[in-house]
């Protein structure tokens, strides 16, 4: 009789698995990341110590990567002779950064002032 009563009080039988129709974020935040291309396990900081390591102390001191993105690194600088001077290195550049970071993570780098 009490489970009769219950199960009317409730409005039916109790839920088995209360969570059963719950999800978290992290399970689809990797396949939302890779659809607008902004997924890669490469992070700022790890970018950033990469670009100083390729470019060296003065050239780090005076550009910074601001994004990259389905292989394209845009590259921020303070002015037209250094960016002149990186599209000359631009070869080097991405020898360097496949030597620090590996093969295909960056495939073509765009500079801007």
């Amino acid at each position: 009789m009490r489970a009769l009563a219950l199960k009317q009080w409730r409005h039916g039988d109790p839920v088995k698995d209360p969570l059963r129709n719950i999800h978290h974020a992290g399970e689809f935040i990797d396949k939302l990341l890779e659809e607008v291309g902004a997924s890669g396990s490469l992070e700022e900081k790890q970018l950033n110590d990469a670009w100083f390591k390729v470019a060296g102390a003065f050239i780090a001191k005076n550009s910074k990567p601001e994004s990259l993105k389905k292989g394209v690194l845009v590259l921020r600088v303070v002015q037209p002779a250094l960016r002149f001077q990186l599209e000359q290195m631009k070869g080097k550049l991405l020898q360097n950064f496949k030597r620090e970071l590996g093969e295909g993570v960056i495939k073509t780098i765009v500079l801007k002032v």
